[in-house]
This record gives C-alpha cells, sequence and structure tokens, in this order.
C-alpha cells in the first residue's frame, strides 16, 4: 500500500465514520418513534436510496475517478472530463424522474404504504446522489479526500439533526422524516463542493473514451451489484405475510447494523479505483499487485471483525440501537455478517478489474452473483433464513467468479498506451 493511503483512508475514513454513526442515529430514532411496523416504508426508503442512487450514479463516480486520476497522472487538465459526466448524470436523472412518474402509484402502494412524500424523497435523494457522485469523483480523482471525507459526514448530520428535531416534536409522521433522507445530500453538496473552475484545471476535451463509452457496462453492473446487496430487504417485504409484517421491520433494520463494515469499507473504496488506475496508468505491475493484495487482506480483516462482533452480541445490538421490541437471533445475523464479508471482496475485485476497463468481466461477476442469488432464494426455509441465505450465496458466488477473473486478468498487460485515458 503506498505512503499516502492510510492517509486518505483516515481522512475519507472519519466522514464515513460520521455518516455511520448519524445513519443509525437516525434509524434509532424513527425505529423508537415509529415501531417496527410502521417504520417499514421508512427503512425500506433508506435501501433504495442507498441501491438505485449508487446503481445509476456510482459509475459516474467510478469513471470521473478513474479518468481525472489518469489525466493527472500524465499531466493533462481535466475540468471536461467532469462536464460530460454531468451531462451523462443530467440524462439518468431524466429517465428516474421518468420512472417515478409513469409508475408511481403502484411504487407507492407497493414499498412506502401508499405515503406519496416518500415516493417524491426517493426522487430527491436520487438527484442529490447524482450531484454527489459526481463531485466525489471529481474529489477522489484529485486526491482531495477532505472534501470526500467532509461531504460524506455533512450528509450524516443533517439527516440525524432532523429526525431528533421531529422526534422532540413529537411527530409521527413517516413523510417528514423521509423528507429529511431526499434533501441531506443535496444540502452536503452545496456545504462541500466548490465551482467546478476551482474544482478542476481546464484540458482537452473529454471524448467518450475518457468518459461513457463503458457508462452503459458499467451502469448495468452496478444495478447487480446493488441488487445482490440490497434485494434481500425488498425480497423480505415481498415474501412476508401480513403477520410477519413486524419481523420485516426487524429484518431490515437488523440487516443494516450487520451491515456497517460497508460503511468503513467506504473509506477503502474511494481512494480504491484512482490509486489502482494511477498505477494501471504508467504500467507499474508490482506496484499495483502490491496494492490490490494490501486492499484485499485488510478488507478480509474488516469482515473478520464485524463476524466476531455479531457472533459474539449480535442480537443484544441489535435491541441496544433499535429497542426492546427488535428482536433476532445469531442464526438469522451470522449469514448476513458472511454475505457482508463476501461482498466486499467482491467489491474490491470488481473496482481492479475496472481499473483495467475490463467492464465486461466485472458485469459478469455481479450477473452471476444476481443469479445465484435468485436461486438460492427459491430454497424454502423461515423467512429470515431463506432471504439471509439468498444474499450469502450470491455475494460468496460473485466474489469467487470475480476472483477467477482477476487472476486472469493480471496475467495480461494492465492498459495499452492505446486505451489510455
Amino acid at each position: 500500500m503506498t505512503a499516502g493511503m492510510p492517509r486518505q483512508v483516515v481522512t475519507v475514513g472519519t466522514g464515513v465514520a460520521i455518516l455511520g454513526l448519524t445513519s443509525f442515529g437516525y434509524l434509532a430514532v424513527v425505529g423508537r418513534v415509529l415501531g417496527p411496523a410502521d417504520v417499514v416504508p421508512l427503512t425500506t426508503l433508506w435501501v433504495l436510496i442507498n441501491a438505485i442512487g449508487p446503481a445509476l450514479f456510482f459509475p459516474l463516480e467510478q469513471e470521473v475517478g478513474r479518468a481525472v486520476a489518469a489525466r493527472q497522472a500524465v499531466g493533462l487538465g481535466a475540468r471536461p472530463v467532469l462536464v460530460r459526466a454531468a451531462t451523462l448524470g443530467f440524462a439518468l436523472v431524466l429517465v428516474l424522474a421518468a420512472v417515478c412518474a409513469a409508475a408511481g402509484a403502484p411504487l407507492s402502494r407497493w414499498l412506502f404504504d401508499g405515503e406519496f412524500l416518500v415516493l417524491a424523497s426517493f426522487f430527491v435523494g436520487g438527484v442529490g446522489l447524482c450531484a454527489q457522485h459526481l463531485t466525489r469523483g471529481a474529489f477522489a480523482g484529485t486526491g482531495n479526500f477532505l472534501r470526500y471525507g467532509v461531504q460524506l459526514g455533512a450528509d450524516g448530520v443533517l439527516r440525524l439533526a432532523g429526525a431528533v428535531a421531529l422526534a422532540l416534536a413529537a411527530s409521527t409522521q413517516v413523510g417528514w422524516y423521509a423528507v429529511l433522507l431526499g434533501l441531506s445530500p443535496i444540502l452536503a453538496v452545496v456545504l462541500t463542493a466548490p465551482r467546478p473552475g476551482r474544482l478542476l484545471a481546464d484540458g482537452p476535451p473529454a471524448s467518450w473514451q475518457d468518459v461513457g463509452s463503458a457508462l452503459g457496462l458499467l451502469i448495468a453492473g452496478s444495478v447487480f451489484a446493488q441488487f445482490v446487496v440490497n434485494a434481500a430487504p425488498i425480497a423480505a417485504n415481498v415474501l412476508a405475510t401480513t403477520d410477519e409484517r413486524a419481523r420485516v421491520g426487524v429484518f431490515i433494520s437488523a440487516l443494516v447494523l450487520v451491515r456497517i463494515p460497508l460503511f468503513v469499507f467506504a473509506a477503502v473504496q474511494a481512494a480504491l479505483l484512482p490509486g489502482l488506475a494511477r498505477l494501471a496508468a504508467v504500467d507499474d505491475r508490482a506496484a499495483y499487485r502490491r496494492r490490490l493484495r494490501s486492499i484485499l487482506l485488510l478488507v478480509s480483516g474488516l469482515g473478520l471483525a464485524g463476524l466476531l462482533v455479531v457472533a459474539a452480541a449480535g442480537p443484544w445490538l441489535v435491541q441496544l440501537v433499535y429497542g426492546e421490541q427488535f428482536r433476532s437471533t445469531r442464526a438469522d445475523l451470522i449469514p448476513l455478517a458472511l454475505a457482508t464479508a463476501a461482498y466486499m471482496l467482491a467489491l474490491v475485485l470488481s473496482q481492479a478489474l475496472i481499473s483495467l476497463r475490463s467492464y465486461r468481466a466485472s458485469l459478469a461477476g455481479w450477473g452471476v452473483a444476481s443469479l445465484a442469488f435468485v436461486v438460492a432464494l427459491i430454497v424454502p426455509a423461515e423467512l429470515e433464513l431463506r432471504v439471509g441465505g439468498a444474499f450469502l450465496t450470491g455475494a460468496a458466488v460473485g466474489a469467487i467468479w470475480l476472483a477467477v477473473a482477476m487472476a486472469v486478468r493480471l496475467r495480461q498487460p494492465l492498459v495499452s498506451p492505446a486505451r489510455a485515458a
């Protein structure tokens, strides 16, 4: 791992820690105010905002971060890259708006108990996440991880402060708590993003080869990746009977808690792709392998730590955070912890493939993982074990497939001069 990597991880990690703590503070507040059954539309919104938004817009961050880092490695300004990516982001926002307008009523009934304000907050949150991922890509590509971390922390603090204010006002309206999730990403961008002229230096015009030529593959891969990590709560909603409604609320809340390592991993992920892209751009094979190996070891340790905590005190932690009504078992939680660890390893390998522009290999890995999730979901079992087992199967199959793809890719040259950004 390079000398700058620990500092980058600590800087972003501080923002991630603040976002994680405030996010769980937000969920703890709404869980105690609304209860296990009534909190379901809100926890579903929380999961969807953290699934659909990244599925559509994280590829923009990936490509902006990779292209900006690659340009800087050879001394070129990268502002045209951000402008090109922003145009693509606007087009994706229009697609999201069309989907919400066309299918808003059934989506609201099916996922949000008919709460229209929750659906509107979902769209607003998507707009905010588009802006966040664009600016974070620029931050990561230029090594400006201080702004990256501050934006993460600001997002979390804003939503928690709003939730506390509503709770003190004795509000039990799900819609107003949802508004906080929608507005906080936009406000965080306003507070942290400078003007484009100050963010990136001007440079040669950006072509579709610089950013956008592989966007369809990246979005497809990102959609599959988000499906693997976020389909479990949706599946629980669909499969649950009326009598199991409260159990769904407990399961989703516990899943959010068990996935804490993913928040910590975000600190590594922010610097992962741009760092590997820089090494690939100058064809430093030895340094590339060393960095990838170090990150895989770090993430493996993070996943193991999460598993040990869940095995030792998982059910107690769920009740501590959400309240005594939220009862779970180790048998329910341990598959979720194992799945989280496998999913993080798959993410590292996927990002490494993308840094080498092996977009189709990354997409194939997540496609196979998604198929494995669906197949495993067919196996009959108790609701929590059935859905948690599907998550574990999908994540494990994806990690194995991507590991094999990465081993094959590393036998070839990193990036040919003709394909360098």
